[in-house]
């Protein structure tokens, strides 16, 4: 009985923080301009708001479109502000991305798909 109780409490943190390696890649892929890392963690179709256009893209698109974007926005700094889960269970986190003296405010949301999570929507708005 013991075994098994401490079976289930050393897998309710997996389970609970389970998007964890995923959001520091993530954070860590954007504060370096990297949209071939950020691309790794796309879903298959990507719901992409850049600054004031908004459409969803395959991940193949979304990658090009953060290319350019990371291209004429060099990152000097990223910092994650706030973090929480939506009702649909969805994960979301809202950073700060420095580039030069422009600040941009980044929001991605995060779905489970198969093993691990995946970005299904990025937001990139005037900080």
């Amino acid at each position: 009985m013991k075994r098994a109780i401490a079976i289930v409490l050393l897998a309710v943190p997996v389970w609970l923080f389970g998007q964890t390696a995923e959001k520091d890649g993530i954070t860590k892929a954007i504060g370096q301009g990297s949209s071939t890392q950020v691309a790794k963690y796309f879903a298959p179709t990507v719901d992409l708001m850049m600054l004031e256009n908004e459409d969803v893209y395959s991940s193949k698109q979304a990658e090009v479109i953060l290319t350019n974007f990371f291209s004429e926005n060099k990152p000097t700094s990223f910092e994650l502000k706030h973090e929480g889960k939506s009702k649909v269970d969805d994960y979301y986190y809202i950073g700060v991305l420095t580039s030069g003296s422009k600040t941009y405010r980044i929001t991605f949301f995060l779905k489970k798909g198969g093993d691990n999570f995946q970005i299904k929507q990025l937001r990139i708005e005037n900080g």
